[in-house]
């Protein structure tokens, strides 16, 4: 111990001039510390403020609302495509006509079978039988791909075509 206060007595000038240039460098690098922080926390207040004057955090809900309102229209355009697509299956998705001589004496194809059905294989043929005389229409309810009434060859012929969604 009698050698720390020996050496602390012999070299206190020195110590003494080491401590105050510890200081005075601490002392510059406070004010660095200092100027830099009041630089960052205008920086900050401004950033917070937003470029146009309004508050950051305004700005944040205000955009987060945005999203919220957007994500609900999406899904309420969503809801609509799948109410769409519901619609859709029960339209005419499928079609087809076959065109024939009902009769002998009669020049051209002039009666013809057609099959409409939509997406569940529902809906109907509409017959039209062309004679010299007379002429028919009629129409035949197709459910699930089948009907409950008999069926001409032709209208057996629309269906199937229709049904496979082939052509002629």
């Amino acid at each position: 111990m009698e050698f720390i206060n020996a050496l602390i007595k012999d070299y206190s000038g020195m110590l003494s001039a080491g401590l105050a240039v510890a200081v005075l460098g601490l002392l510059l690098w406070n004010i660095v510390i200092s100027a830099k922080l009041v630089k960052l926390s205008k920086r900050y207040k401004k950033f917070m403020r937003g470029s146009s004057g309004k508050n950051f955090e305004g700005l944040l809900v205000e955009y987060m609302e945005n999203i919220q309102s957007a994500v609900d229209r999406v899904n309420m355009v969503n809801d609509d495509v799948v109410q769409l697509k519901n619609q859709m299956d029960r339209c005419i998705q499928k079609c087809h006509i076959v065109r024939y001589n009902a009769f002998n004496d009669t020049g051209s194809d002039l009666s013809f079978s057609i099959a409409l059905l939509d997406q569940f294989n529902d809906g109907i043929i509409l017959t039209g039988i062309y004679g010299r005389n007379e002429s028919f229409t009629y129409a035949k309810p197709i459910v699930k791909g089948s009907s409950k009434y008999p069926m001409s060859v032709e209208e057996e012929l629309v269906l199937n075509r229709c049904l496979k969604n082939t052509t002629n």
